[in-house]
């Protein structure tokens, strides 16, 4: 509860500011914060002498402010569920979008990035608010293209937050309490509860997947109704909780792990039709009622086996947005804090300042080549990838790839060796493509073999191909994993692997690129020993390489 002495000065501050006296009403603030008795308390009354300070016209005194508001504060969250650190970026977002527009706006984009990027908490709206306030400061000035993005992950990430708190009691049911990392669990419908979960943990994360119950029974129902029509003389039904069971009934089985509350009966149609033909139908109605379960019994596998399926596939997307978010993060997050430091003259003049220069460069690169990857990506899987084919010399196509990444591989440790033949034949390629695949692959060699301290990149002719090899001295892959590196969204559960993160598409991009110039590509790899990617790409044109 608030004190009489921190209830006074606020109420003077808002009078203040109300006469139009912003200093004196900062300086009433200042007052309310040193007599706050709680973080709720003292973060509104920083933020109101940051307003204050604003409306005086003091805007690095409210900047000033609001850095140690962010500092102190940031995770707290007011009376209406916002955080404080939230809002005072927001805050601080506005002023600099006042100051300069031009320059000011990539403050509320980053803060737009930055909380569509965070995990939001169920039961609190703050943070959409927030979104969405910094969206409509810069309508208009952004590109087109970022801000209809932004709005539809808002759209979607807010569906999400009302849907979990929509079901978070039941939720509550849903065991989940020693479930292994990696490991897949169904829990039945109960009485209490209408659906039927499914329960999978990744790391400290744990996934959940509610199905109608109603819904699959509904379905089951049809298709006993379906085999009613197989047989005159016997119907099938479905029982659900509580439904009496016929003493005529013939067999009677439950619907297994998923809906064990519910069962599947078959019996007679016409009891005493049935007991005149008794004698001489006797093996025909076994075989039916053997068949009428068989077919229930396949539908739950099958439906059980399309759920995992599903569940498998929702799993992968949920690991590729989750590392793509974190491989996005991470350059983005360099740029910011070097950018920062450069803008706020924390760096002196030289070759410190001409550090972080290379460094912004440097991690825009990063990040173009991530952007890139998931858009081509995105274009491979709508089918609308095109590729112009020239004839270029494999020569230098090769060895200026390697020179771009270099450097960069050297300050990671790397030693770089290449060996080209100097008496290469022209290849028909699109330029660009190959260049990607090269640079997908250095990245990965650089990423997994970082350990061996090596990378090794070879070209050569063999016979009417090219033959060109990245290899590394790293980790290895495991034999297990080698006939599927190249699917989609494939990451290795071997936690050496998943230490590195990825996102599971350069791979795929690379073997599609291959295939669509008419080339093959494999791997090779000895565990603890280093991997190899080998390409071969057609020397004839596309036409002929066809014929």
């Amino acid at each position: 509860m608030a004190s009489p002495q921190w209830l006074e000065r606020v109420r003077q501050a808002r009078r203040l500011s109300a006469e139009g006296r912003h200093q004196a009403a900062a300086a009433a603030w200042s007052g309310a914060a040193s007599e706050a008795r709680q973080r709720t308390s003292e973060a509104e009354a920083r933020l109101g002498q940051a307003r204050a300070l604003v409306d005086a016209g003091d805007e690095q005194g409210a900047l000033d402010v609001l850095a140690d508001l962010y500092a102190d504060h940031a995770t707290v969250r007011d009376p209406r569920g916002f955080r404080v650190g939230d809002l005072a970026a927001l805050s601080r977002a506005e002023i600099l979008f006042r100051r300069d527009p031009d320059v000011g706006v990539t403050a509320p984009q980053q803060l737009v990035d930055e909380l569509l990027a965070t995990r939001w908490t169920v039961g609190h709206e703050g943070e959409p608010a927030v979104v969405r306030a910094a969206l409509a400061l810069v309508d208009g000035r952004v590109n087109s293209e970022w801000m209809a993005r932004a709005r539809a992950r808002l759209n979607e990430r807010y569906e999400q937050l009302v849907w979990s708190d929509r079901v978070a009691t039941e939720l509550e049911l849903v065991p989940n309490r020693g479930l292994p990392d990696g490991a897949f669990r169904y829990i039945g419908a109960r009485p209490d509860s209408p659906s039927v979960w499914g329960v999978i943990r990744s790391g400290e994360d744990v996934y959940a997947w509610s199905f109608d119950a109603s819904a699959l029974v509904a379905d089951l129902t049809v298709s006993a109704r379906r085999l009613d029509e197989l047989d005159a003389d016997l119907r099938v039904e479905v029982l659900r909780p509580g439904d009496p069971v016929s003493d005529a009934t013939l067999a009677t089985r439950t619907l297994g792990q998923q809906l064990p509350s519910f069962s599947v009966t078959v019996l007679p149609d016409d009891v005493e039709a049935l007991e005149g033909q008794k004698g001489r139908r006797r093996i025909t109605r076994i075989a039916v009622v053997l068949i009428a379960v068989f077919m229930v019994s396949v539908g739950v596998v099958n439906a059980a086996f399309i759920i995992s399926r599903e569940v498998e596939n929702a799993r992968m997307k949920a690991d590729f947005a989750a590392n793509v978010s974190h491989e996005l993060r991470s350059p983005i997050t360099q740029i910011r804090l070097k950018g920062e430091a450069l803008q706020l003259g924390l760096v002196e003049p030289g070759d410190d300042s001409q550090q972080h220069y290379d460094a912004i460069v440097r991690e825009s690169e990063r990040l173009s080549r991530l952007v890139d990857n998931v858009l081509d990506f995105a274009a491979i899987e709508r089918g609308a990838k095109k590729y112009i084919f020239r004839p270029e010399d494999p020569y230098s196509l090769v060895l200026s790839t390697v020179e771009t990444h270099r450097e960069e591989l050297r300050q990671r440790g790397l030693e770089v060796e290449v060996d080209i033949d100097d008496d290469l034949p022209v290849v028909w390629v699109d330029r660009e493509a190959i260049g990607q695949v090269v640079t997908n692959l250095l990245s990965n060699a650089a990423k997994y073999g970082s350990e061996g301290a090596w990378v090794g990149v070879t070209a050569r002719r063999d016979g009417e191909n090219i033959i060109i090899a990245v290899s590394d001295r790293g980790m290895g892959i495991p034999q297990d994993d080698l006939p599927y590196v190249f699917d989609n969204f494939f990451r290795s559960e071997s936690k050496a692997v998943r230490r590195k993160k990825g996102t599971g598409i350069g791979l795929a991009i690379v073997r599609y690129i291959v295939e669509a110039h008419g080339g093959t590509i494999t791997a090779a790899s000895t565990p603890g020993s280093g991997a190899t990617f080998t390409i071969q790409l057609p020397i004839a044109p596309p036409d002929e390489a066809g014929d």
